[in-house]
């Protein structure tokens, strides 16, 4: 990655973070663009979880300061893959449970 393609990166989520609640789409989408570009795991799992944010799927104040932390992570060219690959999993538990696990979770469903 670029030192520039970095600096975009950072200077985008920091926008987020700083104009939260409003969620600029333009940003949005520049963000998602730029963490797609890089293809790294860590950077795609943020990208999921901003598009779940914008679309309100996601709660902004829970997970931005998370997903700021994260792309600060994916910039850092002082950290290992094992850091980056820790910082994707934090992010991924950001990610909504489909219904059906919910269900499994509850235990089975009473008779009719």
């Amino acid at each position: 990655m670029t030192a520039r393609a970095e600096t975009l990166i950072e200077l985008l989520i920091t926008q987020l973070v700083q104009q939260a609640p409003a969620l600029a789409p333009h940003v949005i989408e520049e963000l998602t663009t730029a963490l797609r570009a890089n293809g790294a795991p860590l950077a795609l799992s943020i990208a999921i979880v901003v598009e779940l944010v914008a679309a309100e799927k996601v709660d902004a104040g829970i997970a931005l300061p998370a997903l700021a932390m994260a792309c600060g992570t994916l910039v850092d060219p002082r950290l290992t893959e094992r850091e980056r690959e820790a910082a994707r999993f934090e992010i991924e538990t950001l990610l909504p449970v489909p219904e059906k696990l919910v269900q499994l979770s509850r235990g089975p469903r009473p008779l009719p």
